[in-house]
């Protein structure tokens, strides 16, 4: 995953994490079919929740936090996650290089982000 991505090593914490998170929401044939995420919590997985590793994502400016009316209403960023417990994506925002949370992103999937200096 983070050779694919291309990413510096320094983001191998995140691509373990994220392989983790998708493995226990993946179908195993040991278990019928069923996640082990499935199995320990009692919930299904809604699986278009997932999107690739370093895929183009923008996370939603809420309005009390916007600059003004005619600034953007979203940062550009890259997915390098999940954040648990909060139901959201871990997202590196691509020009201030900081990580951030959001719930409400809209991802471009059918292209990745240039390869740059991504170092954390």
């Amino acid at each position: 995953m983070l050779h694919d991505s291309k990413l510096p090593k320094s983001f191998w914490v995140d691509a373990m994490q994220t392989a983790a998170y998708i493995t226990a929401r993946s179908p195993a044939s040991g278990l019928h079919g069923k996640t082990p995420y499935e199995i320990l919590f009692k919930r299904r997985v809604d699986p278009t929740l997932f999107c690739p590793f370093r895929c183009q994502a923008y996370a939603l400016i809420p309005k009390d936090k916007r600059q003004g009316k005619f600034y953007s209403k979203g940062r550009k960023a890259i997915m390098i996650g999940y954040t648990l417990g909060k139901q959201a994506y871990k997202l590196l925002e691509t020009e201030k290089r900081t990580a951030f949370s959001s719930r409400h992103v809209i991802f471009n999937e059918s292209g990745r982000v240039q390869k740059d200096n991504t170092a954390p």
